[in-house]
């Protein structure tokens, strides 16, 4: 494992690292969507308020932003005349949204799936009122999950096969897993518990179906990042120590370069790091303890 290189630093804080087409993007809290390409940076577009996640449609020519303060999922088309950035969902049946903390898009379900925590803080262990959403792209429709049950609901991610959904749930430090069953039917349950640091704040899945963790802590509690690493068994098969970046909040494997990973830390300066990791088929994905 090599030392993070920083690609981004900017003095807002950065999240939601994404690779589309070569080309890095990140959402900063000061409204801009940060594009790196070519070992430059530049603003892609701008939105209002508190963007805190982004994903891309690059198909299509669309661009999802899941806007904290706004506490809308909105919506970008590259390819518009105008460059109106529109309110996409703002609401679950009549109930005003929390606050859209990840997103996560499916093609292949022709959806996309989103978690609901509120300000960072809101959705506490005292106060468990977080959501998991998931919202087809086609008829617009959208259904709940998991509903007013989740503490502080952040990062999630798929498996390579589309059917089962990791989340973070960072305020009860564990990961829960959604598995999609018959008729489009999610269930779920505890897939790790992790005990130490403040929380899960971002996951990732590799191409080989092994699942990246983000631990998060305050650097006032430490001066280190985590990252630990599981097989298809839920075994932790490796951990990754990374000094001096412990508020880890965003994570993100390379499409073109799959042993890339991209990261956004927040300790002091927002930073966007990359991050090359042991090969994933050097791991033993079958292990057992």
């Amino acid at each position: 494992m090599s030392v993070p290189q920083i690609i981004i630093e900017q003095q807002s804080y950065l999240n939601s690292p994404i690779e589309v087409d070569g080309a890095v993007y990140v959402a900063a809290q000061n409204g801009e969507i940060i594009q790196y390409k070519n070992e430059q940076q530049k603003t892609f577009f701008h939105v209002a308020s508190q963007p805190n996640s982004i994903k891309m449609d690059n198909k299509n020519k669309v661009s999802y932003v899941a806007n904290m303060a706004r506490q809308s999922i909105q919506k970008f088309c590259q390819e518009e005349d105008n460059d109106e950035i529109i309110d996409f969902i703002n609401e679950f049946e009549g109930m005003p949204l929390l606050g859209p903390n990840s997103l996560l898009l499916s093609p292949k379900n022709n959806m996309i799936f989103f978690t609901d925590s509120g300000p960072f803080g809101e959705t506490a262990i005292d106060n468990c009122k977080g959501s998991l959403f998931a919202a087809d792209l086609e008829n617009l429709t959208c259904k709940a999950l998991a509903l007013y049950c989740l503490s502080f609901p952040s990062g999630i991610c798929m498996g390579n096969d589309e059917k089962t959904i990791y989340l973070c749930e960072t305020g009860k430090n564990r990961i829960l897993r959604f598995v999609q069953a018959n008729a489009g039917i999610y269930y779920f349950s505890v897939y790790i518990q992790f005990q130490g640091r403040f929380g899960p704040m971002a996951c990732a899945v590799s191409s080989t179906d092994l699942l990246y963790v983000a631990r998060y802590e305050f650097s006032q509690v430490t001066d280190d990042g985590l990252i630990s690493v599981y097989n298809q068994n839920g075994i932790n098969i490796d951990n990754i120590v990374l000094p001096h970046y412990p508020e880890l909040t965003g994570m993100a494997f390379s499409i073109s370069q799959p042993s890339v990973l991209y990261l956004t830390e927040n300790s002091s300066k927002g930073k966007c790091l990359k991050l090359n990791v042991t090969p994933p088929d050097k791991k033993d994905k079958d292990k057992f303890k």
